[in-house]
């Protein structure tokens, strides 16, 4: 049961990275709960509308968003937890942001049998230089 559920939000957050890329709004609002939250890797924060809003109007383009690994789920009983390291290149506000990796921790609950993404947090990685010995 645990492996099917995974499986089901899983491959629920690869239609919400198409979706995404597409800007494809009505698999948005069918992945999204209206409650969501996108804690950016500068910290802001975005509501659904919001981030919606800044898919379709252009101020948000990706370019690439793409899974790089596995995805480790948690699962309880209405609730699981992804953690998922991904590859993207994307444009904010006209500013080119070069492709980097992130981590990201995404939070689905099931409303009427469906997965629905409520909080988003997308860490990015850093190549710091080694410690000297």
């Amino acid at each position: 049961m645990t492996d099917d559920v995974a499986g089901q939000v899983i491959k629920a957050k690869r239609e919400r990275i198409r979706c995404l890329l597409d800007v494809d709004r009505g698999t948005f609002d069918r992945l999204h709960a209206a409650a969501y939250r996108l804690c950016n890797p500068t910290g802001t924060v975005w509501t659904k509308a919001e981030y919606l809003d800044l898919l379709t109007t252009g101020r948000v383009v990706y370019r690439e968003l793409g899974l790089t690994g596995d995805v480790e789920a948690i699962v309880g009983a209405d609730v699981v937890v992804l953690r998922y390291r991904c590859v993207i290149e994307l444009t904010v506000d006209g500013a080119d942001i070069p492709r980097h990796d992130a981590w990201h921790t995404d939070v689905y609950t099931d409303a009427d049998s469906t997965w629905r993404c409520v909080w988003s947090q997308a860490t990015g990685i850093m190549d710091l230089p080694s410690a000297a010995p």
